[in-house]
């Protein structure tokens, strides 16, 4: 039976289920409740009509904008390697996650929390008030709760990521792994074996094509050339190109890795 439909199909039951549990767990107060919790009126004149919802916006921006840091920040450290024959990167896709989570998590809550740390409780309440009675649930604290849960963990894993590039510079590859501060070093001299594969096969059998290098080195390693640089479905034929002259391998083939005993052995 083909069950491919199935996850499709549970995506709008799980977005009510949640919807739900938010609401049991961050029921909407009640708004006299509320403003009395709210303190005292504000005594500075209220912002012009736009001004917090521009404000919203310039820091959902500024979120997204965080993509060319977080980009920076990978090819500096890269960049600590030394001079390079070739220097590739993770792909770009990595630094999108944080940015894009972020700005929808974090500017509604942050605005929120800036106006009552200013002192402009009247106008928070009417933020807030509006939300709640549009998503029957408490606004404030679930978009705290998401920014903190889901916001959070996430920038933690992708601040982890920064390290991660490969190096060829002169005798040696330098790679640098998920978490890792100091780079895994390859020289080039120890190389025994160069294999290139045409892809991988999955589990049913069926077969993707994704042309890869593996490398074996004297101390039992195995490079796998895909498995760095940018990501790529294929590993980029100048990569190849430049470890084969460094190397002074030439390579045998297999269709895939898992082929590689079954083809030395012919």
């Amino acid at each position: 039976m083909n069950l491919d439909w199935l996850p499709k199909a549970l995506v709008p039951v799980v977005i009510v289920l949640v919807l739900r549990l938010f609401r049991r767990a961050a029921p909407a107060p009640n708004p006299v409740e509320a403003w009395e919790h709210e303190g005292t009126r504000q005594i500075p004149e209220p912002f012009p009509t736009g001004i917090i919802g521009g404000f919203m916006w310039l820091v959902g921006l500024l979120l997204v904008l965080s993509f060319f840091l977080l980009r920076w920040a990978n090819h500096q450290w890269a960049a600590m390697d030394g001079p390079a024959d070739l220097r590739l990167y993770k792909t770009a896709i990595i630094w999108c996650f944080l940015p894009g989570f972020a700005a929808l998590a974090v500017p509604w809550p942050f605005t929120v929390w800036l106006l009552r740390a200013l002192g402009r409780t009247e106008e928070a309440f009417r933020v807030t008030t509006d939300s709640n009675q549009r998503g029957g649930m408490d606004s404030y604290r679930v978009m705290k709760w998401l920014s903190i849960g889901v916001a959070g963990p996430i920038a933690i894993f992708t601040v982890l990521a920064i390290p991660m590039h490969m190096t060829i510079s002169g005798s040696e590859m330098l790679i640098g792994h998920y978490a890792q501060i100091t780079p895994e070093r390859f020289q080039l001299s120890q190389a025994r074996r160069a294999i290139l594969v045409d892809g991988v096969r999955y589990r049913d059998g069926s077969f993707h094509p994704a042309k890869d290098l593996l490398i074996d080195f004297a101390d039992g390693r195995r490079f796998h050339a895909n498995a760095e640089g940018d990501g790529g479905t294929s590993v980029p034929p100048e990569v190849v190109n430049l470890l084969l002259a460094k190397t002074g391998l030439s390579p045998e083939h297999a269709q895939t890795e898992e082929d590689i005993p079954r083809a030395n052995s012919r």
